[in-house]
């Protein structure tokens, strides 16, 4: 399947929340049971194997998903029954990526006072790149040569 013949996330979202509206809510997402994927392959061939990774793995990346990850917190299977808790080091995981989504937010937002004063000197901004540890760096542009043909009379 060609990447403008797959489905979209939404696309993939409605049909998870449809067949299991119980497990799968986008506005109030309660941690999945672990293996989940497992038991949709089981019971639900609509899916490619790709389209099913692809969904769970958007599903469990939301802000609002990460943030129902607590320690203890009870994890649903498909029809909403409890099934297991999440486990510390899940907690940790999920927390640690909320951690690194905000710091990106405000590294973003945050005003860059070089910049500002390159412009009002009528000079080009320089892009900066901050790596995960907040150092930033410098990016370097290359601008790229087209190379024309011309074409044959």
């Amino acid at each position: 399947m060609s990447t403008s013949q797959r489905k979209s996330v939404s696309a993939l979202f409605r049909h998870l929340a449809a067949n299991w509206p119980a497990a799968f809510n986008p506005d109030t997402p309660k941690p999945l049971k672990v293996g989940i994927d497992r038991e949709i392959r089981a019971c639900d061939h609509g899916l490619s194997e790709a389209e099913l990774k692809r969904a769970l793995r958007a599903y469990t990346k939301m802000d609002k998903y990460l943030a129902s990850m607590r320690p203890g917190a009870i994890r649903v299977d498909l029809d909403g029954n409890p099934s297991g808790e999440v486990s510390e080091a899940d907690a940790a995981g999920a927390q640690g990526i909320l951690r690194r989504r905000k710091t990106r937010t405000e590294v973003r937002q945050a005003p860059d006072v070089d910049n500002e004063h390159a412009r009002a000197a009528g000079r080009k901004p320089e892009r900066k790149l901050t790596t995960s540890a907040g150092n930033p760096q410098v990016v370097v542009e290359i601008k790229r040569r087209r190379l024309l043909r011309k074409q044959g009379p």
